[in-house]
């Protein structure tokens, strides 16, 4: 009896670790760093006509997810680093985090 409670009891922590870390949000922190570097610095300060200067608090968030599909094509071609998916979707988590109508819109740099 011990055993297999015991037992049930390691494969439930097992499947709720393993649920945690598929469902696990997004690193905004990762995703500013991700932003500053690959992007920001790169193509979106405003010394580019065809890259406009973008900074989080340049869209809403109903605007920046409207963008996830642009976002994911422009970082996958135009990017000088091959970004991961992972990358991305830190990036995006930065960008819809700090946008203009969030709570903590990002004000500077």
């Amino acid at each position: 009896m011990k055993k297999t409670f015991v037992s049930i009891l390691v494969v439930a922590l097992i499947a709720m670790f393993a649920t945690t870390a598929v469902f696990a949000k997004a690193n905004a922190r990762k995703g500013k760093r991700v932003w500053k570097k690959n992007c920001r610095l790169a193509c979106h300060d405003g010394s580019k006509a065809d890259a406009p200067a973008l900074s989080p608090v340049s869209k809403t968030q109903a605007q920046w997810k409207a963008l996830l599909p642009k976002i994911k094509e422009c970082a996958a071609n135009r990017s000088a680093k091959k970004l991961s998916d992972k990358d991305i979707e830190n990036m995006f988590q930065y960008l819809y985090d700090h946008a203009l109508d969030s709570d903590q819109p990002e004000t500077c740099g």
